[in-house]
């Protein structure tokens, strides 16, 4: 939850949660687009020739 007020109005345990709120909102979102673009790579793999299984005779399987 993001809270907008005054810093000059708020006691130092106020401000403290404030910022653990945006760093936690902050790490959280970053880990979920690390995910989505892991995801997108590996999904990318299976179109790329050199991404493929080869058999025994050099053929693409």
């Amino acid at each position: 939850m993001l809270h907008t007020h005054d810093p000059d109005h708020m006691t130092a345990e106020a401000r403290l949660d404030e910022a653990a709120t945006l760093l936690a909102t902050a790490i959280k979102r970053l880990k979920e687009k690390q995910k989505q673009e892991k995801n997108s790579l590996d999904k990318s793999a299976n179109q790329c020739p050199y991404g493929q299984k080869s058999t025994a005779k050099g053929e693409r399987a």
